[in-house]
């Protein structure tokens, strides 16, 4: 069924992508608070957790530059709440860079690395889980109160999409879909066309799966699922 681009913007896909947030955040601060790890996870955490903060500073900046710009621009009414995930935001950045700098040092090995990135997510988690949380309960409705579907897609193909490589987009999709529920990840699959969603699962699928398995096989944080807003973590 075709998409009803004039409706209210359908926002579901921020809580998702929030869920694989939170959840990985879960993960990394289990796995590095369980001892250290041989050298090739070593290395694979560390990269993992740069990889996540950069795909974060995105998906911030694509809010902060054209997402919430344009609902105020059609909601003047937004403007305090929008001032206050800006305000997140910059609470959330420095954090962000302490979690790249104790990454990075992990990689290479550095001692007291690694209970350093357990400090820096934690201190990440303290500011940016609030936010999330206030994002979808209260920001995202006045989303859609602002905006049809129709132009939250047309932000969503700007920022997110056509910046980024097919490579990217499927190792991004395989995460997010990670441990989500089968109503989320319908809704998430169907978000694109049939034939990159088809190179997504079924051609980098197999290989991305793998790669994100392997970080956390024989792990507690194997077994962690999507941490969507009302699961109860």
């Amino acid at each position: 069924m075709k998409p009803d681009l004039d409706a209210p913007a359908d926002t579901r896909v921020m809580g998702i992508v929030h869920s694989a947030l939170r959840r990985d955040l879960l993960r990394l601060q289990i796995v590095l608070g369980s001892g250290p790890p041989d050298d090739d996870r070593r290395v694979e955490l560390a990269d993992h957790a740069l990889w996540m903060m950069e795909f974060l500073r995105h998906h911030h900046e694509g809010e902060d530059t054209v997402l919430y710009p344009r609902v105020v621009e059609h909601n003047p009414e937004s403007a305090d709440l929008v001032a206050q995930m800006q305000r997140d935001h910059a609470l959330i950045d420095p954090a962000i860079d302490d979690v790249d700098a104790a990454a990075h040092d992990l990689r290479d090995g550095v001692p007291g690395a690694q209970d350093v990135l357990e400090a820096a997510l934690t201190r990440l988690s303290a500011v940016l889980l609030p936010h999330l949380d206030r994002e979808e309960r209260q920001m995202m409705p006045v989303v859609s109160a602002s905006i049809t579907d129709g132009e939250w897609r047309a932000w969503d193909d700007e920022c997110n999409i056509k910046p980024k490589s097919i490579r990217q987009l499927g190792r991004e999709g395989v995460w997010i879909l990670d441990g989500l529920d089968a109503v989320g990840s319908d809704h998430l699959v169907h978000l694109v066309g049939p034939v990159p969603r088809f190179v997504m699962l079924h051609v980098l699928g197999p290989h991305n799966r793998h790669h994100f398995a392997d970080l956390w096989k024989g792990t507690a944080a194997a077994d962690v699922p999507s941490q969507q807003l009302d699961s109860g973590r």
